[in-house]
Protein backbone atom coordinates (compact mmCIF):
# COMPACT_ATOMS: atom_id res chain seq x y z
CA UNK A 1 0.00 0.00 0.00
CA UNK A 2 3.01 2.62 0.38
CA UNK A 3 2.16 3.76 -3.64
CA UNK A 4 -1.09 4.89 -1.75
CA UNK A 5 0.64 7.31 1.45
CA UNK A 6 -0.93 10.01 2.19
CA UNK A 7 -4.35 10.45 0.10
CA UNK A 8 -7.35 10.68 1.50
CA UNK A 9 -10.38 8.05 1.87
CA UNK A 10 -13.96 8.64 3.37
CA UNK A 11 -14.45 4.66 2.86
CA UNK A 12 -12.77 1.45 3.16
CA UNK A 13 -14.54 -1.77 2.65
CA UNK A 14 -12.70 -4.82 3.56
CA UNK A 15 -14.53 -7.91 2.00
CA UNK A 16 -14.30 -10.02 -1.26
CA UNK A 17 -14.90 -13.20 1.17
CA UNK A 18 -15.07 -13.50 4.62
CA UNK A 19 -12.40 -11.26 6.26
CA UNK A 20 -13.57 -12.22 9.89
CA UNK A 21 -12.26 -15.68 8.84
CA UNK A 22 -8.37 -14.37 9.35
CA UNK A 23 -7.43 -13.97 13.10
CA UNK A 24 -8.64 -11.18 15.16
CA UNK A 25 -4.60 -10.22 15.38
CA UNK A 26 -4.56 -10.47 11.70
CA UNK A 27 -7.21 -8.45 10.72
CA UNK A 28 -6.71 -5.49 13.34
CA UNK A 29 -3.01 -5.35 11.46
CA UNK A 30 -4.48 -4.85 8.40
CA UNK A 31 -6.84 -2.09 10.00
CA UNK A 32 -3.97 -0.59 11.35
CA UNK A 33 -1.60 -0.45 8.25
CA UNK A 34 -5.12 1.10 6.42
CA UNK A 35 -5.21 3.85 8.38
CA UNK A 36 -1.38 4.34 8.55
CA UNK A 37 -1.38 4.50 5.17
CA UNK A 38 -4.62 6.35 4.49
CA UNK A 39 -5.87 9.76 5.56
CA UNK A 40 -8.99 8.82 6.42
CA UNK A 41 -12.03 11.37 7.22
CA UNK A 42 -13.61 11.97 10.66
CA UNK A 43 -17.24 10.32 9.03
CA UNK A 44 -15.18 7.89 7.03
CA UNK A 45 -17.71 4.91 6.74
CA UNK A 46 -15.24 1.31 7.76
CA UNK A 47 -16.79 -1.39 6.76
CA UNK A 48 -15.93 -5.13 7.66
CA UNK A 49 -17.75 -8.11 5.86
CA UNK A 50 -18.72 -10.97 7.98
CA UNK A 51 -20.23 -14.11 7.82
CA UNK A 52 -22.45 -15.78 11.44
CA UNK A 53 -20.00 -18.60 13.06
CA UNK A 54 -16.69 -16.48 12.00
CA UNK A 55 -16.84 -13.38 14.97
CA UNK A 56 -17.79 -13.53 18.62
CA UNK A 57 -18.20 -10.78 20.96
CA UNK A 58 -14.83 -10.03 21.86
CA UNK A 59 -14.06 -9.81 17.85
CA UNK A 60 -16.50 -7.84 17.22
CA UNK A 61 -15.32 -5.48 20.25
CA UNK A 62 -11.95 -5.33 19.30
CA UNK A 63 -13.40 -4.12 15.70
CA UNK A 64 -14.87 -1.69 16.72
CA UNK A 65 -12.77 -0.40 19.13
CA UNK A 66 -10.15 -0.29 15.92
CA UNK A 67 -12.83 2.08 14.03
CA UNK A 68 -14.71 -0.51 12.43
CA UNK A 69 -18.11 1.42 12.46
CA UNK A 70 -20.60 -0.61 10.01
CA UNK A 71 -20.63 -4.32 8.94
CA UNK A 72 -21.81 -6.15 6.09
CA UNK A 73 -23.10 -9.62 7.86
CA UNK A 74 -23.75 -12.23 5.02
CA UNK A 75 -26.69 -13.80 6.29
CA UNK A 76 -28.93 -15.01 3.49
CA UNK A 77 -31.70 -16.66 4.82
CA UNK A 78 -32.97 -17.19 8.38
CA UNK A 79 -34.68 -20.88 7.21
CA UNK A 80 -32.41 -23.62 8.17
CA UNK A 81 -33.31 -25.50 5.43
CA UNK A 82 -32.42 -22.99 2.69
CA UNK A 83 -28.94 -22.37 4.78
CA UNK A 84 -28.16 -25.99 4.36
CA UNK A 85 -28.97 -25.66 0.56
CA UNK A 86 -26.66 -23.09 0.48
CA UNK A 87 -23.62 -24.51 1.89
CA UNK A 88 -23.60 -22.00 4.99
CA UNK A 89 -21.94 -22.82 7.93
CA UNK A 90 -24.37 -21.33 10.45
CA UNK A 91 -28.19 -21.41 11.04
CA UNK A 92 -31.01 -19.35 11.51
CA UNK A 93 -30.65 -18.67 15.46
CA UNK A 94 -26.64 -18.64 14.93
CA UNK A 95 -27.12 -15.56 12.58
CA UNK A 96 -29.81 -14.07 14.96
CA UNK A 97 -27.13 -14.47 18.06
CA UNK A 98 -23.67 -13.03 15.86
CA UNK A 99 -25.78 -9.57 14.99
CA UNK A 100 -27.12 -9.46 18.55
CA UNK A 101 -23.57 -9.31 19.71
CA UNK A 102 -22.28 -6.98 17.21
CA UNK A 103 -25.24 -4.96 18.54
CA UNK A 104 -23.95 -5.70 22.00
CA UNK A 105 -20.23 -4.61 20.97
CA UNK A 106 -21.64 -0.65 19.25
CA UNK A 107 -22.65 -1.60 15.43
CA UNK A 108 -26.19 -0.09 14.95
CA UNK A 109 -25.19 0.74 11.77
CA UNK A 110 -25.01 -2.64 9.75
CA UNK A 111 -26.17 -4.10 6.44
CA UNK A 112 -27.81 -7.94 6.59
CA UNK A 113 -27.00 -10.06 2.97
CA UNK A 114 -30.68 -11.83 2.08
CA UNK A 115 -31.14 -13.93 -1.05
CA UNK A 116 -34.46 -14.63 -3.16
CA UNK A 117 -35.07 -17.31 -6.15
CA UNK A 118 -33.64 -20.49 -4.15
CA UNK A 119 -34.28 -23.87 -4.94
CA UNK A 120 -37.70 -24.73 -3.64
CA UNK A 121 -38.53 -21.00 -1.76
CA UNK A 122 -41.52 -20.45 -1.75
CA UNK A 123 -43.12 -16.91 -1.31
CA UNK A 124 -43.93 -17.21 1.81
CA UNK A 125 -40.63 -18.67 3.07
CA UNK A 126 -38.87 -15.60 2.04
CA UNK A 127 -41.48 -13.32 3.43
CA UNK A 128 -40.98 -15.34 6.87
CA UNK A 129 -36.82 -14.33 6.43
CA UNK A 130 -37.37 -10.61 5.63
CA UNK A 131 -39.72 -10.28 9.06
CA UNK A 132 -37.21 -12.08 10.52
CA UNK A 133 -34.65 -9.67 9.22
CA UNK A 134 -36.64 -6.64 10.61
CA UNK A 135 -36.72 -8.08 13.94
CA UNK A 136 -32.95 -7.25 14.24
CA UNK A 137 -33.65 -4.06 12.92
CA UNK A 138 -30.59 -3.48 10.61
CA UNK A 139 -29.47 0.02 8.59
CA UNK A 140 -29.40 -1.64 5.17
CA UNK A 141 -30.75 -4.95 3.91
CA UNK A 142 -28.99 -6.21 0.60
CA UNK A 143 -31.42 -8.52 -1.47
CA UNK A 144 -30.04 -10.61 -4.03
CA UNK A 145 -31.49 -12.95 -6.86
CA UNK A 146 -29.85 -16.73 -6.65
CA UNK A 147 -27.11 -16.61 -9.96
CA UNK A 148 -26.52 -19.85 -10.96
CA UNK A 149 -22.49 -20.46 -11.40
CA UNK A 150 -21.89 -23.13 -14.13
CA UNK A 151 -19.69 -25.93 -12.73
CA UNK A 152 -20.73 -25.29 -9.38
CA UNK A 153 -22.47 -28.54 -7.62
CA UNK A 154 -26.14 -26.52 -7.41
CA UNK A 155 -25.98 -25.50 -10.87
CA UNK A 156 -25.81 -29.60 -11.38
CA UNK A 157 -28.43 -30.64 -9.21
CA UNK A 158 -30.84 -27.53 -10.53
CA UNK A 159 -30.10 -29.17 -14.12
CA UNK A 160 -30.73 -32.67 -13.20
CA UNK A 161 -34.20 -31.42 -12.02
CA UNK A 162 -33.30 -32.50 -8.37
CA UNK A 163 -33.79 -28.37 -7.39
CA UNK A 164 -36.43 -26.60 -8.47
CA UNK A 165 -36.00 -23.11 -9.28
CA UNK A 166 -39.34 -21.30 -8.51
CA UNK A 167 -40.87 -20.00 -11.71
CA UNK A 168 -40.05 -16.10 -13.09
CA UNK A 169 -43.11 -14.83 -12.28
CA UNK A 170 -42.93 -16.16 -8.75
CA UNK A 171 -39.74 -14.92 -8.38
CA UNK A 172 -40.39 -11.16 -9.31
CA UNK A 173 -43.22 -11.15 -6.57
CA UNK A 174 -40.96 -12.04 -3.69
CA UNK A 175 -39.00 -9.03 -5.42
CA UNK A 176 -42.24 -7.07 -5.50
CA UNK A 177 -43.48 -8.57 -1.80
CA UNK A 178 -39.61 -7.46 -0.69
CA UNK A 179 -39.91 -3.76 -2.24
CA UNK A 180 -43.60 -3.34 -0.13
CA UNK A 181 -42.60 -4.90 3.10
CA UNK A 182 -39.32 -3.04 3.18
CA UNK A 183 -40.99 0.50 2.29
CA UNK A 184 -43.65 -0.08 4.78
CA UNK A 185 -41.28 -0.37 7.72
CA UNK A 186 -39.09 2.96 6.83
CA UNK A 187 -36.84 1.26 4.12
CA UNK A 188 -35.45 3.75 1.13
CA UNK A 189 -35.45 1.61 -1.96
CA UNK A 190 -32.26 3.20 -3.28
CA UNK A 191 -30.56 0.77 -5.78
CA UNK A 192 -32.03 -2.20 -7.74
CA UNK A 193 -30.89 -4.23 -5.19
CA UNK A 194 -30.15 -2.07 -1.86
CA UNK A 195 -32.54 -0.72 0.71
CA UNK A 196 -31.64 1.83 3.54
CA UNK A 197 -33.27 3.61 6.60
CA UNK A 198 -32.81 7.18 6.59
CA UNK A 199 -28.80 8.20 6.26
CA UNK A 200 -28.04 4.78 5.83
CA UNK A 201 -27.20 4.11 2.81
CA UNK A 202 -23.71 2.47 1.56
CA UNK A 203 -21.34 5.13 0.92
CA UNK A 204 -19.05 2.44 -0.88
CA UNK A 205 -21.71 1.02 -2.78
CA UNK A 206 -22.87 4.40 -4.11
CA UNK A 207 -19.41 5.22 -5.17
CA UNK A 208 -19.63 2.76 -7.87
CA UNK A 209 -22.90 3.87 -9.23
CA UNK A 210 -21.66 7.42 -8.71
CA UNK A 211 -18.27 6.13 -10.94
CA UNK A 212 -16.12 7.61 -8.35
CA UNK A 213 -12.23 6.76 -7.93
CA UNK A 214 -11.68 3.76 -5.81
CA UNK A 215 -8.69 2.17 -5.22
CA UNK A 216 -8.63 -2.15 -5.00
CA UNK A 217 -5.98 -3.78 -2.47
CA UNK A 218 -5.10 -7.30 -2.44
CA UNK A 219 -5.17 -10.32 -4.82
CA UNK A 220 -7.44 -10.04 -8.08
CA UNK A 221 -8.85 -6.51 -6.56
CA UNK A 222 -10.17 -4.16 -9.07
CA UNK A 223 -9.56 -0.15 -8.88
CA UNK A 224 -10.64 2.85 -11.14
CA UNK A 225 -8.87 6.01 -11.05
CA UNK A 226 -8.13 8.75 -13.68
CA UNK A 227 -11.20 6.85 -15.83
CA UNK A 228 -8.67 3.72 -16.18
CA UNK A 229 -9.93 0.11 -14.54
CA UNK A 230 -6.97 -1.78 -13.41
CA UNK A 231 -7.41 -5.41 -11.74
CA UNK A 232 -4.47 -6.80 -9.83
CA UNK A 233 -3.40 -10.24 -10.69
CA UNK A 234 -5.31 -13.53 -8.62
CA UNK A 235 -2.81 -15.54 -7.79
CA UNK A 236 -0.79 -14.59 -4.35
CA UNK A 237 3.03 -15.09 -6.27
CA UNK A 238 1.97 -13.09 -9.10
CA UNK A 239 0.33 -10.10 -6.54
CA UNK A 240 3.16 -10.32 -4.43
CA UNK A 241 5.51 -9.59 -7.28
CA UNK A 242 3.93 -6.29 -8.38
CA UNK A 243 2.42 -5.07 -4.74
CA UNK A 244 5.49 -2.73 -4.67
CA UNK A 245 5.14 -1.30 -7.93
CA UNK A 246 3.99 2.23 -8.97
CA UNK A 247 -0.01 1.86 -10.14
CA UNK A 248 -0.98 0.94 -12.63
CA UNK A 249 2.51 -1.11 -13.69
CA UNK A 250 2.16 -5.28 -13.57
CA UNK A 251 -1.68 -5.31 -13.80
CA UNK A 252 -4.49 -5.64 -16.73
CA UNK A 253 -5.28 -2.28 -17.59
CA UNK A 254 -7.97 -0.93 -19.73
CA UNK A 255 -8.34 2.79 -20.88
CA UNK A 256 -12.28 4.28 -21.16
CA UNK A 257 -12.84 5.83 -24.11
CA UNK A 258 -15.53 8.17 -23.99
CA UNK A 259 -18.51 5.89 -25.45
CA UNK A 260 -17.47 3.74 -22.65
CA UNK A 261 -17.61 6.13 -19.71
CA UNK A 262 -20.77 7.30 -21.28
CA UNK A 263 -22.57 3.84 -21.01
CA UNK A 264 -21.61 3.34 -18.08
CA UNK A 265 -22.90 6.79 -16.92
CA UNK A 266 -26.38 5.38 -18.36
CA UNK A 267 -26.77 1.55 -16.94
CA UNK A 268 -24.71 2.35 -13.81
CA UNK A 269 -26.71 5.05 -12.83
CA UNK A 270 -30.22 3.44 -13.88
CA UNK A 271 -29.32 1.17 -11.21
CA UNK A 272 -30.46 3.80 -8.83
CA UNK A 273 -33.95 4.03 -8.29
CA UNK A 274 -33.80 7.87 -8.41
CA UNK A 275 -31.91 7.28 -12.10
CA UNK A 276 -29.65 9.35 -14.25
CA UNK A 277 -29.33 13.25 -14.37
CA UNK A 278 -29.84 14.78 -17.80
CA UNK A 279 -27.88 18.10 -16.77
CA UNK A 280 -25.28 16.09 -15.32
CA UNK A 281 -24.83 14.37 -18.62
CA UNK A 282 -24.03 17.37 -20.63
CA UNK A 283 -22.03 18.68 -18.02
CA UNK A 284 -19.60 15.68 -17.70
CA UNK A 285 -19.52 14.84 -21.62
CA UNK A 286 -20.38 18.10 -23.47
CA UNK A 287 -23.45 16.91 -25.46
CA UNK A 288 -27.32 16.31 -24.92
CA UNK A 289 -27.68 12.61 -23.87
CA UNK A 290 -30.60 12.90 -26.92
CA UNK A 291 -28.16 12.85 -29.53
CA UNK A 292 -26.15 9.92 -28.22
CA UNK A 293 -29.38 8.27 -26.79
CA UNK A 294 -32.36 8.96 -28.15
CA UNK A 295 -33.32 5.57 -29.99
CA UNK A 296 -32.83 3.77 -27.13
CA UNK A 297 -34.74 6.41 -24.39
CA UNK A 298 -37.67 6.64 -26.72
CA UNK A 299 -37.89 2.89 -27.21
CA UNK A 300 -38.00 1.88 -23.77
CA UNK A 301 -40.00 5.34 -22.67
CA UNK A 302 -42.68 3.83 -25.03
CA UNK A 303 -42.64 0.42 -23.95
CA UNK A 304 -43.38 1.83 -20.54
CA UNK A 305 -39.12 0.42 -19.48
CA UNK A 306 -37.89 3.89 -18.43
CA UNK A 307 -39.41 7.26 -17.13
CA UNK A 308 -38.48 10.69 -18.65
CA UNK A 309 -38.89 13.37 -16.20
CA UNK A 310 -38.06 16.75 -16.37
CA UNK A 311 -34.13 16.42 -15.28
CA UNK A 312 -34.34 12.68 -14.88
CA UNK A 313 -34.39 8.93 -16.59
CA UNK A 314 -35.41 6.48 -14.46
CA UNK A 315 -36.24 2.75 -15.11
CA UNK A 316 -40.09 2.03 -14.28
CA UNK A 317 -41.26 -0.98 -11.89
CA UNK A 318 -41.58 -2.81 -14.89
CA UNK A 319 -38.15 -1.76 -16.12
CA UNK A 320 -36.69 -2.95 -13.04
CA UNK A 321 -37.59 -6.23 -13.57
CA UNK A 322 -35.75 -6.23 -17.27
CA UNK A 323 -32.84 -4.45 -16.07
CA UNK A 324 -30.19 -6.08 -17.72
CA UNK A 325 -31.90 -6.38 -20.78
CA UNK A 326 -32.26 -2.80 -20.98
CA UNK A 327 -28.63 -1.90 -19.89
CA UNK A 328 -27.42 -4.04 -23.29
CA UNK A 329 -29.23 -1.44 -24.96
CA UNK A 330 -26.93 1.11 -23.80
CA UNK A 331 -23.84 -0.80 -24.35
Amino acid sequence: MVQYKGLTADSVYIGGGTPTCLKKEQLLKLIDKIKSTFLLTDDCEFTVECNPKTADYDYFCALYSAGVNRLSIGVQSFNDGELKLLGRAHNANEAKECIQLAQKAGFLNYNLDLMFGLPNQSLKDFEKSIHAALLLKPSHISCYSLILEDGTKMYDMVNSGEYVLPEDDEERKMYHTLIDILSKNGYEHYEISNFALLGKQSRHNNKYWEREPYIGIGAAAHSNIEDSRFGNPSGLDAYSKIVQLPVPDGRETEKLSEKDKMSEFIFLGLRKIKGINKTEFKNIFGVDIYEIYGKQIEKFCNLKLLEDNEDTICLTSKGIDVSNSVFCEFL
